[in-house]
């Protein structure tokens, strides 16, 4: 991660880091003269470099640190999207102890007034890393609604750490674009759903009562700017500026009865169980519109002994939307299958 990171932004380093150090460390003392030998045997004088100002020591903690701080996000993540507690209360006691102590150097600096709200964005994010570190503690069940509530905190912390290093003000970190660089490596690097479905693929699930098999199918997505219903009363979507249409079909069948009840319905998630995941944010499906130019609508319900339905969930995206980051996330019962939307639009 940290050669990508170099790769993405290599005038990043140069700028903020104007001499190595040596074995990680500054020298305590700087002479105003430095004498080795060269190659002659002859001595030869060099200036010595000139110590880092405070203003400079801080953009060099601001993008080494950024990189460690977001490999641990990154490992929260993906941690609490494979359910592994262990790991994610491993690296969020991680993140609070780097966060905590970089937090302390940052504010021992005395920056000067222009390099104040970077620090000051820093240590926002620090904050927010804090307490996404400190959510996940304790030996208590790990809930959805606080790690929705940890992941929302990594968020916010990749977002000011962005602004961090977008404020620190040299040459190459403007021309390079290190902070969007550096959110973007973060969003393509996450594993967000490692064991994603691939599209087309079945999931197949029993009602609650355990009498009913049912299977659903993420079969197809694709992206357009306008459609519009059929009927009586055609009403016509349009998307918004920057915005377009996500339609993805969804197939639900129903597999068969089992067990000697005389329950032969099976119950399918209609479209508020999906979620619509991409880099970071989520998004939730417009109600259905019913018939459409580019066909049915999907909208879930109840289905008899071999029947089957088909049809689009509509989200609203931004235009440029990759769908090599987008999955798509079912809600039934205690089961939370995800399919990716790789290859697709």
């Amino acid at each position: 991660m940290l050669l990508a990171l170099y790769l993405l932004a290599p005038g990043a380093f140069a700028a903020v880091f104007p001499y190595s150090l040596i074995n990680g460390s500054e020298p305590s003392e700087t002479p105003e003269n430095t004498i080795f030998q060269g190659a002659d045997g002859e001595n030869i004088t060099a200036p010595f470099p000139e110590p880092l100002s405070d203003d400079e020591r801080l953009e060099a903690l601001i993008v080494s640190a950024s990189v460690s701080l977001l490999e641990i996000s990154v490992g929260q993540i993906y941690s609490a999207h494979t359910h592994d507690d262990v790991a994610l209360r491993n690296r969020a006691a991680d993140i609070c102890t780097l966060a905590g102590s970089l937090r302390a150097d940052a504010l021992a600096l005395e920056v000067s007034p222009e390099k104040a709200s970077v620090r000051s964005d820093f240590v926002v994010a620090l904050d927010a890393f804090i307490v996404a570190g400190t959510l996940p503690g304790g030996g208590a069940p790990l809930s959805q609604s606080l790690m929705d509530e940890a992941l929302d905190h990594l968020t916010l912390g990749a977002e000011h750490l962005s602004g961090a290093i977008q404020g620190c003000k040299t040459p190459h970190t403007e021309s390079s674009g290190t902070g969007s660089n550096l959110m973007n490596l973060m969003a393509e690097s996450i594993p967000v759903f490692p064991d994603a479905l691939q599209i087309g693929s079945r999931f197949c699930f029993d009602d609650a009562g355990g009498a009913n098999s049912g299977s659903l199918i993420v079969s197809q997505a694709k992206t357009l700017q306008s459609f519009y219903t059929v009927g009586e009363k055609p009403q016509n979507y349009v998307a918004r500026p920057g915005e377009s249409f996500l339609l993805v079909i969804i197939r639900a069948t129903h597999l068969g009865h089992k067990g000697d009840g005389t329950n032969y319905r099976l119950q399918i998630p209609r479209e508020s169980a999906f979620t619509l995941h991409y880099t970071g944010e989520t998004y939730s499906p417009i109600s259905s519109p019913g018939p459409t130019n580019r066909g049915e609508s999907y909208s879930g319900g109840t289905l008899d002994r071999r029947e089957s339905i088909s049809g689009y969930l509509f989200f609203e995206v931004p235009e440029d939307i990759d769908l090599s980051h987008a999955y798509i996330e079912a809600s039934i019962g205690r089961s939370r299958p995800v399919w990716s939307l790789a290859g697709e639009g």
